[in-house]
């Protein structure tokens, strides 16, 4: 049985192994590679974007400092004392009202420390007009006004000594009588509002202002506050008696300069409040031979009557059209030919040119449809494969011959409603960095709506856009 076992084994004949290819494996990996070359194909080309077109206009918002120029009276001290203030400031006071009392003793000065330090001296209405005041500046603050921060703490601190001297007023009389003569009373001599500071530059002229003075290192400001005390002939507060003032701008540009007067008047955006007012435009020159951008109003006044600078903003709106990106805008050339030898069928609502061409028949006309992209100056602009420079052009009645001998260039943008990059033209009214205002209803142009290439620099003509 071993034998016969070993005898078979011996019989067992090897065959070669055989190399068997998966022709699926093979199609997969071609499919995959394909996938692979397209996926890197597509990342790498810059992706075309759309872009609908809407109705809008141009706002140009030029920034600029300006230095405030108005009527400031400045009022001093016919006596030395404390001073305290009973109108606050900002208040339009009235020839007459009670501004401050001068206390040569002190001892007012002691009271309205005591009024101050007491918890209780301010009623629940009192308290609501702090809290109204608060809450009105949270709702409308932002980092960038924060110089709005600074007009809080002088409206609270304001109305704070406001209150102070009203109580102070109502108890004066029983103090007057043991003080005497020793209490003053000062009232304005004039109508206006009332401020609590000065810089010396009450007296300033449009034409003296210079670019040094808005060197805020050399800039100094003296605020005024109750209960301090004053020397004989110091200044203790002023009167702004008109609403008339000037902003006064030192190095705007020339060109913006001429367009801003030929408006005469501009609308000024001040970011310290985003109040917008409106002010007659004219031009100064100082010593320097500095040209000063003079912005005149006519209201406002109390808005900026504890402010010198002002930042600020002039508004510009220019036409209104059909808003779109710059990026969208390129330029194409095109044939001209004159209008009389391009026939508008207005049964097929189509263009068409008799083209003159020699083949084996010899001279032969041939009726060809065109599109036009416009009509300037008596010459349609053309774009087709059958005409080139030198081409012949026939009318429909005469034998007339015009010969294509010029080009011309037309703005526009690639309109893709249909699928795929078609050339429109447009024509710009106004535009910045970013967009242009072009104008709407035009034969060959764009409507509302249409949908134009956002980056015009990544496709040509008659591609077919995929998004």
């Amino acid at each position: 049985m071993a034998g016969n076992s070993r005898d078979r084994k011996d019989n067992v004949v090897p065959f070669p192994k055989q190399s068997k290819l998966n022709i699926g494996v093979v199609i997969l990996a071609v499919v995959f590679i394909y996938v692979m070359i397209c996926v890197a194909t597509y990342l790498s080309k810059e992706q075309i974007q759309s872009y609908q077109v809407r109705e809008g206009s141009l706002v140009e918002d030029t920034r600029y400092s300006g230095i405030i120029v108005r009527q400031e009276d400045v009022v001093y001290s016919d006596a030395a004392g404390y001073v305290n203030y009973f109108a606050a400031e900002k208040d339009r006071v009235a020839v007459g009202n009670l501004v401050y009392t001068l206390d040569s003793s002190g001892t007012l000065k002691d009271y309205t420390d005591l009024l101050s330090a007491d918890d209780n001296s301010l009623s629940d209405s009192d308290k609501e007009e702090f809290r109204y005041l608060i809450d009105s500046f949270l709702e409308g603050y932002s980092d960038d006004s924060f110089s709005s921060v600074y007009d809080l703490h002088t409206t609270l601190t304001s109305k704070t000594d406001k209150l102070v001297n009203n109580l102070l007023l109502e108890n004066i009389s029983s103090l007057y009588s043991s003080l005497g003569s020793m209490i003053d009373y000062h009232y304005a001599a004039e109508t206006g509002l009332v401020a609590y500071w000065i810089d010396g530059l009450e007296d300033q002229t449009v034409e003296e202002v210079t670019s040094s003075l808005f060197d805020s290192a050399t800039y100094t400001r003296t605020e005024f506050v109750s209960n301090s005390l004053v020397a004989e002939g110091e200044a203790v507060y002023k009167i702004i008696p008109s609403e008339y003032w000037d902003l006064v701008i030192v190095g705007a540009d020339e060109e913006k300069i001429e367009y801003y007067l030929s408006e005469e008047v501009v609308q000024v955006r001040f970011l310290k409040n985003d109040l917008l007012l409106w002010a007659e435009v004219s031009t100064a020159t100082n010593s320097l031979g500095e040209t000063l951008l003079v912005l005149s109003f006519q209201s406002g006044s109390v808005n900026f009557s504890t402010d010198r600078f002002q930042e600020i903003e002039i508004v510009t709106e220019d036409d209104t059209g059909l808003k779109i990106p710059i990026s969208s805008i390129v330029e194409k050339s095109f044939y001209l030919v004159s209008e009389e030898y391009v026939i508008h069928s207005e049964e097929e609502d189509a263009y068409f040119v008799l083209i003159e061409s020699y083949g084996e028949d010899g001279l032969t006309v041939t009726r060809t449809e065109v599109e036009p992209y416009s009509l300037q100056e008596g010459y349609y602009y053309l774009d087709d494969a059958s005409i080139e420079l030198g081409t012949r052009i026939y009318t429909e009645d005469s034998l007339d011959v015009y010969t294509v001998s010029g080009t011309g260039i037309l703005t526009g943008v690639y309109n893709i409603n249909k699928g795929y990059a078609e050339f429109r033209q447009i024509t710009i009214l106004e535009e910045n960095e970013l967009y242009a205002i072009v104008q709407s209803n035009t034969t060959y142009g764009l409507n509302v709506y249409d949908y134009i290439v956002l980056n015009a620099d990544a496709v040509d003509e008659n591609d077919f856009i995929y998004e």
